[in-house]
């Protein structure tokens, strides 16, 4: 009963009917009971209850003669993003030694955690593994090792996989887009998704949205309006557009575009019920980055109307478009509202964003009494943000502060040099300014030059 549950995605359920069993004291766990109820708790990221479970393995001595227990402890902490403990689950799986035979399953639970680990030397002794027990013939250990490679970094070696397949699904093509995209590489996103089609796979939602990933990463540079409607069109006629992911992709790209009135026209085309976090978010966020901070904070409003509850990207998002528009007090206001209505603990990036609405207003000192008092030690795009706003408003004293802390965070970076060299120029404090120029010097900076394209007629 536990197997069906979790195999329905309903994993609590198993944990309710574990929590039954033992209750019943009729009958205990075994060895293939612990595996299940372990891959619950990785499932709900239940990492105390997982430690507990897998601490119960090792009691009974069932860890280190049972391959399913330890996959499953490596993929549960892989799930609540203990690396390390993952690390060590894995570093445990001892069946070779104990002469236990792997099969196609064991091979798929190995290989994602090689790539988690970004353990490349393991994951190519596992793809020798299923090549030495005729395992490769299988496309579920063929995706699984183009995964594994891709989140390794290499994708030279999961495209030599691809290249050699004789058979390729829809999930093997998603798997090498996601990996390119994973990995910097928008154009062989885009590139392989051509090859897809002219292979005669068809794609579905999730490999379209990863489409509409790597089109955004290009867009801002060789994507135009017309390129982003044949998009548009495409999905339109295919019927994708009804996934919410894929509307998600198709904003993002509008708004990188420019075209805002476009965006806004596929999120109201989203029925309300299927408007996601996600999705809210994308729309605040597009809005906030063109200048338009007031549509940002009315948005932001509907949503909280509709029932959907912020999250920490949806807060950094309205916030930065208040910054960016100048709405000093509707920051505020939304700042005070995260913390007292759903406290929501503030992160680095919401202090950043209010460091930058204030020191935009001139606010400098607040802006400083805020940094002082953050419950955590301020990282490099908090003091960035201050000594930015010190070169606007021309404050030497506040920004010496910041650049202090920049050359200690940031020692090679050389625009917090240039900016603190620049409030100098512009105070005429001509030595402090040559003071900086011999600070880079001693330590080989040297200032980037700048590149500006300008696109004429399409060229």
């Amino acid at each position: 009963m536990m197997r069906m549950y979790i195999q329905n995605g309903v994993p609590y359920e198993a944990l309710c009917v574990f929590v039954e069993m033992l209750s019943s004291r009729q009958c205990w766990p075994d060895n293939f009971t612990y595996p299940i109820v372990i891959k619950a708790c990785g499932d709900l990221s239940l990492l105390g209850i997982g430690v507990v479970v897998h601490g119960k393995t090792l009691m009974v001595g069932l860890e280190f003669g049972h391959v399913y227990a330890e996959l499953s402890c490596c993929l549960m902490y892989m799930n609540c993003g203990e690396k390390e403990a993952a690390r060590r689950a894995f570093d445990t799986i001892w069946m070779m030694e104990e002469g236990m035979e792997p099969d196609c399953a064991t091979m798929v639970s190995v290989l994602p955690a090689c790539g988690y680990l970004k353990d490349l030397v393991s994951g190519r002794r596992v793809h020798a593994l299923v090549e030495d027990k005729g395992l490769g013939k299988k496309i579920v250990a063929r995706n699984a090792l183009v995964d594994m490679y891709s989140k390794c970094g290499s994708m030279d070696e999961a495209r030599l996989v691809v290249d050699k397949m004789g058979e390729r699904d829809v999930i093997t093509w998603t798997t090498m887009i996601n990996g390119y995209i994973l990995n910097s590489d928008a154009r062989s996103a885009l590139a392989l998704c051509q090859l897809m089609h002219f292979d005669g796979v068809r794609p579905n939602s999730v490999s379209i949205a990863s489409l509409l990933s790597a089109c955004g990463s290009l867009c801002s540079f060789e994507y135009d309006l017309q390129q982003a409607t044949n998009i548009h069109c495409y999905l339109v006629r295919s019927g994708f557009l009804s996934s919410i992911e894929v509307a998600t992709g198709l904003i993002d790209i509008y708004s990188k575009c420019g075209s805002l009135e476009s965006a806004y026209k596929v999120f109201s085309g989203v029925p309300e019920k299927g408007k996601d976090i996600v999705l809210w978010s994308v729309i605040i966020a597009s809005y906030g980055v063109h200048g338009h901070g007031e549509i940002s904070v009315s948005l932001f409003n509907q949503m909280i109307q509709s029932g959907v509850k912020p999250n920490e990207v949806t807060f950094t998002s309205v916030l930065h478009a208040c910054s960016h528009a100048g709405l000093v007090d509707n920051g505020l206001n939304l700042f005070k509202f995260m913390l007292e209505n759903h406290k929501m603990s503030p992160c680095p990036d919401h202090y950043t964003c209010l460091v930058d609405l204030l020191g935009r207003a001139g606010r400098l000192d607040e802006a400083y009494d805020l940094i002082r008092t953050m419950p955590f030690k301020p990282n490099h795009a908090v003091w960035g943000a201050l000594l930015g706003a010190c070169v606007i408003h021309e404050n030497v004293e506040l920004g010496k502060v910041a650049a202090k802390w920049l050359f200690e965070l940031e020692p090679e970076n050389t625009g917090n040099y240039i900016l603190i060299a620049k409030i100098y120029v512009v105070v005429g404090r001509w030595k402090d300014t040559e003071n900086v120029r011999h600070m880079m010097n001693e330590i080989g900076l040297r200032k980037k030059v700048a590149h500006s394209l300008v696109e004429v007629r399409n060229v």
